[in-house]
């Protein structure tokens, strides 16, 4: 028996051989066979070597690719990262001024509440003194009409004195 490769597996098909041309049309149909194969061989290395070749393209591209897109992540991360120092720097800067400033209004505030503090007492003493001159306005008034009925006291005194002098 002899071997022989099959024929289907490269996409032919076998041919069916007649038993008696067995002899000498077989090995000239095995010759042909043989160099057809030898063809194929050589054709399917020739698609395989052109296989790698685009392959190796491919290979090359995506490693391009991923090579730029490395470049662009690192990149975006970089600019990423600045962001977020200068968000941080801001945040930092906006917390600090939030502090100036409440503490500017707590400042403000306890001023407000001594100047109130000062008007109130302010007010008070002018209330105080308000009562007072109002009382000594009384006392005033009520001097003022002992001194007209002394006065008056006084005058008729001198009157009885000068009636009594002439006399």
């Amino acid at each position: 028996m002899q071997k022989e490769l099959n024929p289907e597996l490269f996409g032919e098909k076998k041919v069916v051989k007649s038993s008696a041309m067995d002899g000498t049309s077989s090995m000239v149909s095995q010759g042909g066979n043989y160099l057809n194969t030898d063809r194929q061989i050589f054709e399917l290395k020739s698609q395989n070597q052109n296989l790698a070749d685009q392959m190796n393209k491919i290979v090359n591209t995506v490693n391009e690719l991923i090579k730029t897109s490395n470049a662009k992540f690192d990149r975006n991360q970089a600019l990423l990262n600045r962001l977020e120092q200068s968000h941080n720097g801001l945040a930092m800067e906006a917390g600090q001024k939030i502090t100036q400033l409440s503490q500017r209004v707590n400042e403000r505030k306890s001023l407000d509440l001594k100047v109130q503090e000062m008007v109130d007492r302010h007010n008070n003493v002018i209330k105080s003194f308000e009562v007072r001159m109002n009382h000594l306005q009384k006392l005033l008034a009520e001097k003022e009409a002992q001194m007209i009925s002394c006065q008056a006291a006084l005058n008729e005194a001198k009157m009885e004195i000068a009636r009594l002098k002439r006399l």
